[in-house]
């Protein structure tokens, strides 16, 4: 086997999709001769563009932003930009066998619906859709877009920075200069940190072999070992695809830098998910730890491995046959994090263990969008920078969806900058297993804010069409509601206090 370092240029090459010799405009990748056309009539090098608005990224955080925009105000001219050869984002470097944690019904924009009326499969109760199917989503909603005539596409593509000029990856001379009357809108700034477009962030001995989750999808050969490298998501659906391709649990080495909290997904696809939490959480708590023995005691939340307390949640959704089959490895080593690969070891913070030569070892190791160490102001001047904002808590996994719509929903409506930010506040991801136990405080806050503004009403009824609700729409006894809201506000600031 080629070493690591080579192995990761090779799969980089192979499961991410690239186009050679693709036009730098996509107009929809479904009407080649039209794209050819423009194209050609625009190829004479830095040629002239204007919109409303340019949109960077046409992942769900740029066509959402763009979805929601065009539905409230459709006169509105738009040009997404997009490194990529196609619409999708991230889930273009994606490893094959990805799936939505939660069920279709709750991802996209707000116009188009993702399931499709499959039955669900891998034992769930609802559709969960795989990475083709959202790309191919993604190809559908853009598609819609240009054919109102409100809408250009740039791909291989990327926007300057601090300019407007959108240059191609693939013919670095050719350029555009964007006149643009209102708002760059920036969907790229919350990074997705995945781990075929990084090399691995610990040492690898020559000889060594370390490859990304990409690489399991075509995996042929057998190996004497495999050590999956963290535990977040990414990790365990690698545990999961090995086993059910008939991988022995004993084989599997899971290196476990920190326990985490995982969501049961029966909890999330359940319709009355928020009125379980509120009434969950109006029993006595007061500590962090309290809060979430709660939320275990009533199924919202699992831990994978039950003798060992969590001390983090990236906000996984798993089935409880998935938790069952991940605690059949019994291979789990909590160390700390890798610090080297070598040829018959493994280096962790707080020591090292063996590994037979041969063995495959499985970078999962990124951090998704909790490598997201900084935020701004979402509108400032000219710019829009999308990120996760407040609200912050939706039922059914759909908070990603509904930040992107609301942006969209804040920036139609007359209101100063301030304004506007003062309502959609930029948020950090944050890990912290804590911070699911300050969303019902935060989601009321965010409710008297916009009462307070007049546009609360006219976005809940935004949100209900795409059956985004929050904890502020739930139904529910009002005294338990309230008192539910009021020990979630004391844990918010005596955590601010912690820190």
């Amino acid at each position: 086997l080629a070493q690591a370092v080579l192995a990761q240029a090779v799969l980089s090459a192979l499961c991410i999709k690239q186009v050679a010799d693709v036009p730098t405009e996509m107009l929809s990748d479904r009407d080649s001769a039209k794209l050819e056309a423009e194209v050609e009539a625009n190829d004479t090098g830095a040629a002239d563009l204007d919109c409303d608005y340019l949109v960077i990224g046409a992942g769900l955080f740029g066509l959402g932003f763009t979805d929601e925009l065009l539905n409230l105000k459709p006169a509105t001219k738009i040009i997404i930009v997009d490194k990529h050869s196609q619409a999708g984002g991230h889930w273009n470097d994606d490893y094959a066998f990805v799936r939505l944690h939660a069920p279709s019904e709750t991802y996209g924009v707000m116009s188009q619906r993702l399931e499709n009326g499959l039955p669900p499969c891998h034992g769930d109760t609802k559709e969960r859709a795989n990475r083709d199917e959202i790309l191919h989503y993604f190809g559908k909603v853009l598609e819609t877009m240009v054919e109102t005539g409100q809408v250009r596409a740039f791909f291989n593509s990327f926007v300057e920075p601090d300019t407007s000029i959108i240059r191609s990856c693939t013919s670095p001379t050719k350029t555009f200069q964007v006149s643009v009357r209102e708002k760059i809108v920036d969907g790229t700034f919350t990074k997705v940190e995945i781990p075929v477009l990084r090399p691995p962030p610990y040492l690898v001995s020559a000889g060594a072999t370390v490859v990304p989750p990409n690489y399991l999808f075509s995996l042929e050969a057998e190996f004497p070992a495999y050590y999956v490298l963290g535990a977040g998501k990414t990790a365990m659906d690698s545990i999961l695809w090995l086993m059910s391709r008939g991988v022995p649990a004993d084989l599997v080495h899971w290196i476990v830098p920190r326990d985490v909290y995982v969501i049961n997904r029966s909890f999330c696809e359940s319709p009355d998910s928020l009125e379980r939490m509120l009434e969950a959480l109006a029993e006595e708590w007061s500590t962090g730890k309290q809060g979430l023995n709660i939320l275990e005691k009533h199924s919202m939340v699992s831990r994978i491995f039950a003798d060992h307390e969590p001390t983090s949640c990236k906000y996984a959704i798993l089935s409880q046959t998935e938790i069952a089959e991940l605690r059949k490895v019994r291979n789990v080593f909590r160390l700390g994090h890798v610090q080297k690969v070598g040829l018959d070891s493994i280096t962790l913070q707080h020591g090292s263990i063996p590994m037979p030569a041969g063995a495959l070892c499985i970078d999962c190791a990124a951090s998704a969008f909790y490598c997201q160490k900084d935020r701004r102001p979402i509108f400032s001047d000219n710019r829009i920078t999308l990120q996760m904002c407040l609200p912050s808590s939706h039922g059914s996994g759909s908070v990603w969806s509904a930040m992107a719509a609301t942006t969209a929903f804040v920036e139609a409506q007359p209101m100063r900058e301030d304004e506007k930010n003062m309502v959609c506040t930029s948020l950090t991801p944050s890990a912290d297993p804590d911070w699911v136990l300050t969303g019902l405080y935060l989601d009321e806050k965010k409710r008297q804010r916009w009462e307070r503004l007049g546009i609360y009403e006219a976005w809940s009824k935004r949100m209900a069409v795409r059956g985004w609700s929050s904890f502020s729409d739930v139904e529910v006894d009002p005294s338990v509601k309230a008192r539910a809201v009021a020990q979630s506000r004391q844990f918010f600031f005596a955590k601010m206090e912690w820190r």
